[in-house]
């Protein structure tokens, strides 16, 4: 009995002591008994590296800024410099129309006179008062002008500007000859027949042409052009191409129009009846039985126009000269009468004005 008594208390003591082992076992290694997993109280903060923060950024980067607002481009004030080549009336007029427009819209406008001073000191000058633009009045003001090629240029009342190099980025014009769509309204109305016209200008004339035929074809008109490089050459060519057409239009180039030629293609005009149509009001009283003039406030507008087309830059867009867009219409009553013509009552589409009249400036009205 007292040996069984003995071996159940050593079997006891070794179960307690396997049991103690096992605890302490499960404790040290962290391990959990077969179920629910172990579950350390309180939580361990999770620690977050510098690498791991720098690639949740680029895998998940902040959206971008909005874009900025677009940029308008302005055109820039108008602060104007006017050069006027000659002390004559039709100057006078678009200068005085240009400054009265640029001041309507706020800008500024100085008056400068090549035959009151030298043109290097008007350039001089419009550099000091540091003018943003330049209209020139006249050839010689143009040709001045070209001495600012930093600053953007718009001439008129030049006829022959391709042989002065005046067209360029910087440098554009408005036309010296009136509407030529209206012109040819106005013969067709005097001249309902008419079906050719003659046309003999200098060289480097041709994109003016080119236009002025599409033009007359819409009155179905052919222009017959030449081509000629002399007033004896003029003269010459206008006794050969007399009897091909029904009137003769004579545009104002000084290379090849002398005082001599002009007195006698206006008696030849007369005698042959071929009625001559001209753009120069002075012609009137020699013969030429229609006149075409500009008018004023139209070249005004166009050359302020073109101003208020400059880039940032100082560029002008094309043309290289825009057209006018009006034309004062004047009839020599005295000459039609001669070639047997009259001047429509009924005529809706233009103004024709009967000369003689009142008005002293045929070439330029108001």
């Amino acid at each position: 009995m007292q040996k069984y008594q003995h071996s159940a208390r050593n079997s006891h003591s070794i179960t307690l002591v396997r049991t103690l082992l096992l605890l302490i076992v499960v404790t040290l290694g962290g391990c959990s008994l077969p179920g629910k997993p172990f579950d350390p109280s309180p939580a361990a903060p999770e620690v977050v590296t510098e690498a791991a923060t720098s690639t949740a950024l680029l895998l998940s980067p902040p959206p971008p800024p909005p874009p900025p607002p677009p940029v308008v481009e302005t055109a820039s004030p108008l602060d104007v410099a006017i050069i006027v080549s000659r002390d004559i009336e039709n100057h006078h007029i678009i200068q005085h129309k240009v400054e009265q427009l640029i001041r309507q819209k706020k800008g500024r406008a100085e008056s400068f006179y090549l035959y009151q001073q030298p043109a290097a000191e008007i350039i001089d000058n419009i550099r000091q008062a540091q003018h943003l633009q330049v209209v020139a009045v006249g050839l010689q003001a143009a040709k001045a002008a070209t001495q600012l090629r930093e600053r953007p240029v718009i001439f008129c009342q030049v006829y022959n500007y391709q042989d002065h190099g005046l067209i360029n980025e910087k440098m554009k014009g408005v036309s010296l000859v009136p509407a030529i769509d209206q012109q040819f309204q106005a013969w067709k109305a005097v001249l309902p027949t008419l079906s050719r016209v003659g046309l003999i200008t200098g060289s480097g004339k041709e994109p003016f042409i080119d236009n002025a035929t599409q033009i007359a074809a819409t009155y179905e008109i052919a222009l017959l052009s030449r081509t000629v490089n002399s007033d004896k050459e003029m003269w010459s060519e206008f006794r050969h191409l007399t009897p091909q057409i029904d009137a003769f239009w004579l545009l104002p180039d000084n290379r090849i129009l002398s005082k001599r030629t002009l007195r006698n293609m206006v008696s030849y005009s007369v005698k042959h009846s071929t009625p001559l149509f001209t753009i120069n009001g002075l012609l009137l009283p020699a013969g030429a039985a229609i006149s075409a003039s500009q008018v004023g406030d139209d070249v005004a507008a166009r050359v302020v126009a073109r101003l208020l087309t400059v880039s940032n830059d100082n560029t002008i867009p094309e043309p290289g000269v825009a057209p006018l867009e009006q034309a004062r219409i004047f009839v020599n009553t005295q000459t039609i009468k001669q070639f047997n013509l009259s001047i429509p009552e009924d005529n809706q589409t233009i103004r024709l004005e009967r000369w003689p009249s009142p008005r002293v400036n045929a070439t330029l009205t108001q």
